[in-house]
């Protein structure tokens, strides 16, 4: 793992010494997917910098073509970043990070330690975290991260994260956690918990069939293509600096960017996973502990911790994918598991207080097949903050209506409008659970309760 260092930062690459250091290099490596710098936005800079230059702050030693004004804008950033990652995982960053953050491929060459094989995944891919071992008596961590980034931010932060996680604990964990977990400190939403991310991530999630949780945490490697495609590229060397760049245009084609577009579609997937899980109160504090055992190369799996309510996992993720949307805060609308239902005779009945600011809550009434019931509301709420006071007809959209659906078996019927005062006869046995109407990316802002009696008529 000497070598790489070693390789990495030589101004001549040979053919044989560079194929080695890659398929070394591979499996350590983390990878950002994003664009490549926009030549059109580098060259309207009103100042940008005419050699590489070298910034430093609490825990990053920053080499840079950005102006001054933005490079100490971005290391500003980089420790905010930095201090989200560190406050999750509970760890303090081990040493200084040094990042390479390159705003236009133009300004560097091998001279500033930016290898053509760098450069290439900087076009393609957008960022990278080289792990590169040092003598314990040294340094007090076991390796230190050299990051590469281009200067987007978004994607700046990313490999943020990846260079803490190697340089603080050497080690990552599977690529849906390391990535799904890079892209999710980077999006943390606000303090409500609301969903913030690129549309192109939601319009992703959407595209396609929904995946499983097993199909993301069992799927195959999605950064593993993006290394095969390097190595491709290192076997086109002839010997000298400037046959690898001539060389790197026929490594890239209309197959590569197909294969890119599967893996940013993984990302995305990565991440739903890892913002559901961190944010939802039936899982994150387990989430966290399968994190650290990452971290640290335990042997400890998603399926050992999540063996027990896997089911109510997936269903939970399942209903997330379906209505995901910017604003979507999942700890409102997470399921109430524990509480606890029983089955009324006919004459009884049970009341209970339904928030407008939340998704489907238990009644705690089990209904039974052929059962009649009716039910009976009180009160008012509003789906607005400056919006009208409304009983549980809701308005005239149905908005703020009273709505219900019947669980059986982690699945769901389609939705019972109850309004008000209404009656059904239930067709089949379940749990039933009631909501105030209203788009799921909306209810942070809801107010107020009504009270529903639910009594079984016959």
């Amino acid at each position: 793992m000497a070598f790489i260092g070693r390789t990495f930062c030589s101004n001549l690459l040979l053919k044989q010494s560079f194929a080695t250091c890659l398929l070394i290099w591979l499996g350590a490596v983390s990878v950002t997917l994003g664009s490549p710098p926009d030549e059109d936005r580098t060259n309207q800079r009103t100042s940008r910098s005419s050699s590489i230059r070298v910034y430093r702050s609490a825990h990053f030693r920053l080499h840079t073509d950005l102006s001054e004004p933005d490079a100490r804008s971005m290391l500003v950033d980089m420790e905010s970043t930095l201090d989200k990652v560190a406050t999750y995982w509970r760890q303090p960053v081990s040493g200084i990070i040094d990042a390479y953050i390159i705003d236009d491929l133009a300004n560097w060459s091998s001279r500033d330690h930016l290898n053509p094989m760098t450069q290439l995944m900087l076009q393609h891919i957008g960022g990278v975290t080289i792990p590169i071992p040092t003598p314990k008596k040294r340094e007090p961590f076991r390796q230190r991260a050299l990051m590469y980034a281009i200067s987007r931010p978004d994607v700046v932060r990313h490999e943020v994260v990846h260079a803490y996680c190697c340089q603080t604990f050497g080690y990552s964990g599977p690529d849906w956690y390391k990535e799904g977990m890079a892209d999710t400190i980077c999006m943390l939403p606000d303090k409500q918990g609301s969903v913030r991310c690129p549309q192109e991530v939601l319009d992703s999630l959407q595209s396609e069939n929904v995946p499983s949780v097993n199909d993301i945490i069992h799927g195959p490697s999605f950064t593993d293509p993006l290394f095969e495609t390097i190595k491709r590229a290192a076997s086109l060397v002839d010997g000298n600096e400037q046959s690898v760049v001539a060389a790197l245009p026929s490594a890239w084609g209309s197959a590569e960017d197909e294969m890119l577009r599967k893996a940013k579609q993984s990302y995305a997937h990565s991440w739903a996973l890892c913002h559901f899980l961190l944010l939802n109160k039936n899982y994150n504090k387990r989430f966290r502990q399968l994190g650290h055992s990452f971290l640290q190369n335990a042997k400890l799996t998603f399926d050992q911790v999540f063996s027990n309510d896997r089911d109510q996992l997936e269903f939970e993720f399942q209903l997330f994918l379906q209505n995901i949307a910017q604003g979507y805060q999942v700890g409102l609308c997470r399921w109430q598991w524990d509480k606890p239902f029983i089955v009324l005779e006919p004459g009884n009945h049970i009341a209970i207080l339904i928030q407008a600011a939340a998704g489907y809550q238990p009644t705690g009434c089990t209904v039974e097949q052929g059962g009649t019931y009716s039910f009976h509301t009180e009160g008012t709420w509003q789906i607005s903050p400056q919006g009208k006071q409304l009983n549980a007809d809701g308005n005239h959209h149905g908005d703020g209506q009273l709505a219900g659906v019947i669980l059986s078996d982690y699945r769901v019927t389609e939705t019972l409008l109850l309004g008000q005062s209404s009656h059904f006869i239930s067709k089949g046995p379940g749990q039933l659970h009631v909501r105030c109407q209203d788009r799921w990316s909306e209810i942070a802002d809801n107010a107020g309760f009504v009270r529903l009696t639910i009594k079984r008529e016959k």
